[in-house]
C-alpha cells in the first residue's frame, strides 16, 4: 500500500491547475487495459483513488469531459482548460463518481510518494512491459474486498454510506470504468 501520509501536491503543465491531496490513496491502481492505453497515449495508466473531499483544487479550475468507457457507464476525466493535461478522473464504481477522484499520478509533483499497489488488466498490457517480481497483478479486475487494505475498506465503506450505496458493487468482477 502506498506510504504517502502527508499532503502531496500536483498539477498540469503549464501551471493553470494546482491542486493538494491531504492523505494517502485508499489504493493505487497502474491500469493496462487498452481503454487506458488509448487514453493515456502510453502503455498505461496509474491513478490514485482518493475520496474526493481529500482533494483539494488549489489553482485554476478544470474542465471536465465526459468520455466512454468499457463499462458503458463512462468516465469524467479533468482536464486543464490550457494545456490539456488530465489531473484525475471520475468512474462510476457502483455509484460513487462524486465521491472518488482517480488522481493521476503522473500529475504529482512527487508521483514516487504513490507507486502502484496492484497492476490490473494484465491480459492486455504491453509486452514490452515488464513488472517487477514483487508486485501484485491480475489478469483483468479484482475483488475490492481482498484486495485493499483493511484501513481502505473502511474509508470505502463510508462512502458507500454516505452515497447510500450496497456493498454488492463491489463483487461484480468488472473494471471501474
Amino acid at each position: 500500500m502506498s506510504t504517502s501520509t502527508h499532503a502531496s501536491e500536483g498539477g498540469c503543465t503549464c501551471g493553470h491547475v494546482r491542486y493538494r491531496v491531504t492523505s494517502a490513496p485508499m489504493i493505487v491502481h497502474c491500469c493496462h487495459c487498452t481503454w487506458c492505453q488509448r487514453q493515456s497515449g502510453s502503455a498505461f495508466a496509474v491513478n490514485a483513488l482518493i475520496e474526493a473531499d481529500r482533494v483539494e483544487l488549489t489553482c485554476g479550475e478544470v474542465e471536465e469531459l465526459s468520455v466512454p468507457s468499457p463499462s458503458g457507464k463512462g468516465q469524467t476525466i479533468a482536464r486543464c482548460p490550457i494545456c490539456r493535461v488530465a489531473v484525475w478522473s471520475n468512474y462510476y464504481m457502483g455509484g460513487l463518481k462524486e465521491y472518488i477522484r482517480f488522481i493521476r499520478v503522473g500529475s504529482l509533483d512527487n508521483p514516487n510518494l504513490m507507486p502502484p499497489d496492484v497492476h490490473i488488466f494484465m491480459s492486455t498490457k504491453q509486452e514490452w512491459v515488464v513488472l517487477p517480481p514483487t508486485k501484485q497483478a491480475v489478469e483483468e479486475f479484482y475483488d475490492v474486498d481482498t484486495t485493499w487494505p483493511c484501513d481502505s475498506l473502511k474509508r470505502l465503506d463510508k462512502l458507500d454510506a454516505e452515497a447510500g450505496i450496497e456493498k454488492t458493487w463491489r463483487q461484480q468482477r468488472s473494471a471501474p470504468k
